[in-house]
């Protein structure tokens, strides 16, 4: 059988499931490439996609084009390009070879590529489970290896008549039920059930949308979605399609959090205020680099660590600079020492929980949840919502009951954090 080497490398085979993405422009609309490569929230339309059914659990990927040959070249090199992209990838000259492709697989999962495709959806549809909320969320038909061939090569252009077709052919209504030799279980999503992009419009409204259930960390307080999320989301608005990456915007924060410990290390009442909102900032940017991240599949073990690492280098240096800004105006050695130790306390309290705290952001990024759950406690401690607390208290001209607070609670969290780790470790 040929393959699309042109524009792909050989396939090597893949058994069991087979993702057959039918791509197409509306009437009257901008080139084939162009629009596929319409970006949304910062990703083009078929990366997006792509990316999408990726994590839903799809390994094996067909991209029908009908008779844009040389507009499919250029979208496969475009996707060979990007890093993200890690699903085997095939691109049929025609029905015919599509159908030929799709005769080793046992599931097809057939997608209208005018949609925009959603990943928990599509692990819905692997796992052939109904979605959270008990709707259907996807259709199935049981076929026989022949009503498969012809249904695929009936295919493109999408036609939900062929789907009709597939309905009065279908062996059985029940996705459970082992399939024997020689049958096929097919999958479709409705068009009722996403999005779909038939004006240019429609692209700016998905990535609204996307904006808007984006959502934060498991961590996030009440304050923290209060008068930190519209902030960064509305940064995170801005930065969407520029080149910036995450792991910048957490430099930033990172040199922002730094230049509020300089403030408050020269002391005075001024210098206290100057601080205490620089450091509200940083958190604000702070933000944004786990936001885009999430939204543009940026996610990565390093961006992880580097944000939490900067996050807490941040607190160590406030804390200790608050102290000695405190020294210099009062001439009270105490406070140096309490500075001293709420960063001592603050780096213990982050060395015992670092672990848990990358695998809760780690978890996140990748649409898991259950990090989130397993690691509650650790997100409660970790939440950055002090420094809302601290802007409060600068303002009042009362740093030194933050100082004492935070010598205090931090060691007390850090010793907490201690004792839990031992009582983990003692047999049953």
């Amino acid at each position: 059988m040929l393959k699309n080497s042109e524009y792909f490398p050989p396939t090597t085979e893949i058994k069991g499931r087979l993702a057959v993405l039918l791509l197409s422009v509306p009437a009257g609309s901008e080139a084939f490439v162009d629009w596929h490569w319409q970006k949304i929230a910062g990703v083009p339309f078929l990366l997006r996609n792509i990316l999408n059914i990726q994590r839903g659990g799809v390994r094996h990927l067909a991209l029908m084009t009908g008779e844009h040959s040389d507009a499919a070249k250029e979208l496969g090199q475009r996707l060979l390009a990007d890093p993200r992209v890690t699903l085997t990838l095939d691109w049929p000259k025609d029905s015919f070879e599509l159908a030929e492709i799709a005769t080793a697989k046992k599931e097809i999962l057939l997608l209208d590529g005018a949609l925009l495709h959603d990943k928990n959806q599509i692990k819905s549809a692997v796992e052939l489970k109904t979605d959270p909320e008990g709707d259907e969320s996807f259709s199935f038909f049981r076929l026989d290896s022949d009503a498969m061939s012809t249904l695929l090569k009936q295919s493109y252009p999408f036609d939900v008549s062929v789907l009709e077709t597939a309905k009065k052919r279908s062996l059985s209504s029940e996705s459970s039920e082992p399939l024997r030799d020689g049958e096929q279980l097919l999958v479709y999503f409705p068009e009722a059930n996403l999005p779909k992009m038939s004006c240019k419009q429609d692209f700016m409204t998905a990535g609204e949308h996307i904006l808007k259930k984006s959502g934060g960390l498991a961590n996030d307080s009440f304050v923290t979605r209060i008068l930190s999320r519209p902030v960064s989301k509305q940064m995170t608005r801005w930065l969407l399609n520029t080149r910036i990456t995450p792991n910048q915007i957490t430099i930033f924060s990172l040199i922002l959090g730094l230049g509020s410990a300089l403030c408050f290390f020269k002391g005075g009442y001024g210098m206290g205020i100057g601080g205490a909102g620089l450091l509200l900032l940083s958190i604000w940017v702070d933000g944004v680099d786990g936001e885009i991240a999430r939204i543009k599949f940026m996610e990565s073990p390093f961006g992880a660590k580097l944000d939490i690492i900067c996050d807490n280098v941040v607190h160590v240096a406030v804390f200790f600079a608050i102290g000695v800004g405190l020294y210099h105006v009062h001439g009270e050695k105490i406070y140096m020492l309490l500075g001293f130790f709420a960063a001592a306390g603050s780096l213990m309290a982050f060395i015992l929980m670092s672990a848990g705290i990358i695998a809760g952001k780690s978890t996140t990024g990748a649409g898991n949840n259950k990090g989130q759950e397993n690691n509650s406690l650790i997100d409660k401690l970790a939440n950055r919502d002090f420094t809302h607390f601290l802007f409060a208290l600068a303002v009042l001209d009362l740093l030194t009951i933050f100082i004492w607070l935070t010598a205090i609670g931090s060691n007390l969290m850090a010793f907490f954090l201690l004792f839990s780790r031992g009582s983990r470790k003692k047999p049953a």
